[in-house]
This record gives C-alpha cells, structure tokens and sequence, in this order.
C-alpha cells in the first residue's frame, strides 16, 4: 500500500504500546539502560536513504545480563524503531489532515526508566524526537499500573480528557490480548502488530476508526 489520502473522520489521539510494536527489542531484554552518548545514527527517513541523518537508535553499554536477556558479552545492544512506526510516525507530524491528533503511549514494560530514555534519545525528524510528538505516557506495571492496560487507558483518557470512542490503539498483542481488552472494556478501536507496527497496520487502523464511526453514526 502507498500513500494514502484520508477524507474520513479521524481519532482524536492515537495510542501506541512500545515494546514490540514501535521499537525493538523489549526493554527487558537488556542489559542496562539505553543512552544517548551511545546514540545510533541513520538516516531518518527509511524510505530515502539520502534523507538528513539523525539519532535513529540507542545503544546500550556492553555486558550479560541475568534473568530474562539473552545477550552476551559480545552481542551489540541497539534500540531501534521498526521501519513501519516510523514512517506511521513521520506521517503524523508532517501531513496537515493529522495536525489535531494527539499521541500518546500504553506500556506495561518492566523496565520503564529504559523506555523513557528511548523516548527521550531516538529521533523521528530533524530535531523532533519522541519526547516531543507524545502528549500522554503511561508506562509500566507497578503501583496502580498492571499487566492489563486498563488503568493505562484510564488515566490517559482522565489527563487527555479524550473520550475512549475517539481514540485509536496499536498493540502487538504477543503477551497478550489488549487489544481485545480494551474493546471489551471501554469500546476502543485497536489493531494487533505481531511484528511490529507497519505502514500497513496504521493505515488500516485508521479506516478500521472511521468504519467504526460510520457505524456508530448510521452513515
């Protein structure tokens, strides 16, 4: 699929989890904390290789980690978003029909301080990282926090006051069913990215949104 032209009603924030389905590896996975001064450079655009070249990953210190990380001495730890969550993300900082959607990310990772400084490391455009295109963060499974996301949803919704209905949620479901949970729990339209999100999958979840709006409207 190319690029597409929408002239149908769009949400109002579009919700992404992160481990798996904006980036790669789990948070878990690793050995330590991604930094900056171990900054991944490449071009920004995945689509143009000659595009201007920005900090599109993280890396992380060297070294084996127990538990659950498979990672050796040897192994180099990069941080990276999938191709597709990029060009979903470039897309809605850069096309005019997309200026009023908000961003915001749901994530249950166990290691939530290494998610917030991918956030704040890795570029989308020139200067524009994705400290600086999300509005809402829930991110984590402690506290009032859990393996669901239903409270992730409920404090995005009360700090975005944007009703569930209008927004739109991209999950790779590998641990489990949110997609599926949130549905049934506050009628939120979600699409399941198994391997990673892809321009496809953002695509699709956007008709996916308006069909549920035509629905809703009788239209």
């Amino acid at each position: 699929m190319g690029e597409c032209h929408f002239h149908f009603q769009l949400p109002a924030l579009i919700v992404f989890d992160l481990d798996d389905c904006l980036w790669t590896p789990e948070m878990h996975e690793l050995s330590g904390m991604p930094s900056k001064p171990k900054p991944i450079e490449g071009p920004l655009d995945p689509k143009n290789p000659d595009s201007p070249l920005g900090t599109i990953g993280l890396a992380v210190p060297r070294g084996k980690r127990g538990g659950w990380g498979s990672y050796n001495d040897d192994d180099e730890e990069v941080v990276e978003l999938y191709d597709g969550a990029r060009l979903a993300l470039r897309e809605l900082i850069s096309k005019p029909e997309y200026k009023d959607i908000q961003i915001g990310v749901a994530s249950t990772s166990l290691e939530p301080s290494y998610s917030r400084a991918c956030i704040a490391g890795i570029e989308i455009s020139q200067d524009i990282y994705l400290k600086d295109v999300i509005s809402y963060a829930q991110i984590g499974r402690s506290g009032q926090l859990n393996s669901r996301k239903v409270n992730h949803f409920k404090f995005i919704h009360e700090e975005s006051g944007v009703p569930y209905e209008d927004m739109l949620y991209f999950d790779d479901c590998n641990w489990g069913d949110h997609v599926r949970d949130l549905r049934n729990e506050f009628g939120v339209v979600g699409v399941r990215t198994p391997n990673g999100l892809q321009l496809e999958e953002f695509h699709q979840g956007l008709q996916l949104f308006a069909e549920e709006k035509r629905k809703q409207s009788g239209t």
